[in-house]
């Protein structure tokens, strides 16, 4: 798969329907891992054939997901992502329905993230030290205004994206590894 850039979804009935935690396991596996088959897909998530189908024909439906045609063997049906990720605007056409969808997609990001942390944290003791040391989890905390958050957000994207693009050739003893990050105003202290 060719380096892609994210795909922007504005229509709120997209995000509803991405708000799903198979859907995003899904799109996921596609955009991290690549092209997979159905049978390849169910397997990787426990899901039956069945479920991955409709799940997958419902990122198709959204435009997140294709068949890898150039890649299909026989009656193999290999999908692939269509970007390397979503965004999506917090606050879209500024109607009740996309900020209840994009707060239900964002619900579900942050689940699959936290999920990923409490995983290592379980799992912690099974890493060797180079990777133990090597694992951040950070915090810190300034004042902003929103044109600096942005670039701020826009410079983190940045560095990211030179490690996370599907193009990149994969070195020896590299894993999947889970970026999650956040920057958000906090509610102003009354002290």
């Amino acid at each position: 798969m060719t380096a892609r850039q994210s795909k922007q979804i504005t229509d709120p009935q997209a995000l509803r329907a991405l708000a799903h935690p198979i859907r995003l396991k899904l799109l996921e596996l596609l955009t991290v891992d690549g092209p997979a088959t159905g049978r390849r897909l169910a397997d990787l998530t426990g899901e039956s054939t069945a479920s991955v189908s409709y799940h997958v024909s419902q990122l198709v439906r959204w435009g997140l997901v294709e068949p890898a045609l150039d890649l299909a063997r026989g009656r193999e049906r290999p999908w692939q992502a269509t970007s390397r990720g979503i965004t999506w605007s917090a606050t879209g056409d500024g109607s009740p329905e996309f900020a209840a969808a994009s707060r239900a997609l964002r619900e579900q990001f942050i689940a699959r993230r936290l999920a990923a942390l409490d995983e290592f944290q379980r799992h912690e003791d099974e890493f060797d030290t180079a990777w133990r040391e090597a694992a951040w989890i950070g915090e810190d905390l300034g004042h902003l205004d929103p044109a600096e958050l942005t670039e701020a957000t826009e410079r983190i994207k940045a560095v990211l994206a030179e490690y996370t693009d599907t193009a990149r050739p994969r070195r020896e003893g590299a894993r999947k590894v889970a970026f999650f990050a956040y920057a958000v105003p906090v509610p102003d202290d009354p002290s």
